[in-house]
């Protein structure tokens, strides 16, 4: 079994990676989070570990990435020692499985993640997302609307299902590129521009409907439901 952890302590990583490996548990340490998520994309891990010493989300890349790629089976815990209560409230809302504030013993990080990796084990995988009359099928690589249901590539499903996930609040580019490609949006820039100018065309988003896929010039782009009515209507449905 391996996890990620993110730290730039080398005394943390030290001390955790030594306690993992006794137990047979390998850590690969990473300082940054594209070089985090492309290991992701190309390797296994039971759980992504992050040390918010430093910052204290700096986790939202990595959340954002394995919910287009539907992996609830992967848990992200994060360590921090000087936290206040709106932090935490922040880190749960953004999708942090769990948190551990204080001088945590390594002993007590080691039991916490074993929990999240049998958690998430057990969770149930979402497959189908109803946002403003938009429906995605994980499963079948579908959209349908209206009468019409429309077949997408892997990518535009990932990006249309982070897309809806936030509806009505800015995605940038940065972190759209990212989350689906695992770039910077320097090199998936034209990708993505592509990729967005499909999704509008197949799903109908130029706005004449009520739904609009909307560019924010240089910063990202909106999803916007008919009537407003997206950020109300999100539906997860579990198979």
């Amino acid at each position: 079994m391996r996890i990620a952890f993110f730290t730039f302590s080398d005394v943390l990583f030290k001390q955790i990676s030594e306690t993992f490996e006794q137990s047979g548990t390998s850590c690969t340490r990473f300082t940054d989070e594209l070089s985090l998520i492309r290991f992701l994309q190309r390797n296994s891990a039971a759980l992504v570990i992050f040390d918010a010493t430093r910052s204290q989300i700096p986790a939202l890349a990595t959340l954002k990435w394995r919910t287009c790629h539907f992996r609830t089976d992967l848990p992200v815990m994060m360590i921090g020692r000087s936290w206040d209560s709106e932090a935490v409230i922040e880190a749960l809302d953004a999708g942090v499985d769990e948190v551990v504030i204080g001088t945590a013993s390594v002993d007590e990080i080691m039991a916490r993640a074993r929990r999240s990796i049998a958690r998430c084990r057990g969770s149930r995988v979402v497959d189908r997302l109803t946002v403003a009359g938009y429906t995605i099928d994980r499963t079948a690589r579908t959209v349908s609307f209206g009468e019409r249901c429309v077949s997408l590539t892997a990518r535009e499903l990932s990006l249309a299902w982070l897309l809806l996930m936030n509806a009505g609040s800015l995605m940038s580019r940065e972190q759209l590129a990212n989350a689906v490609w695992g770039k910077d949006a320097d090199l998936a820039g034209r990708s993505l521009e592509q990729h967005i100018y499909k999704l509008r065309s197949k799903l109908a988003l130029d706005g004449r409907d009520g739904s609009q896929l909307k560019t924010v010039y240089s910063l990202g782009y909106v999803f916007i439901g008919r009537h407003d009515e997206a950020a109300d209507s999100r539906q997860p449905m579990a198979a």
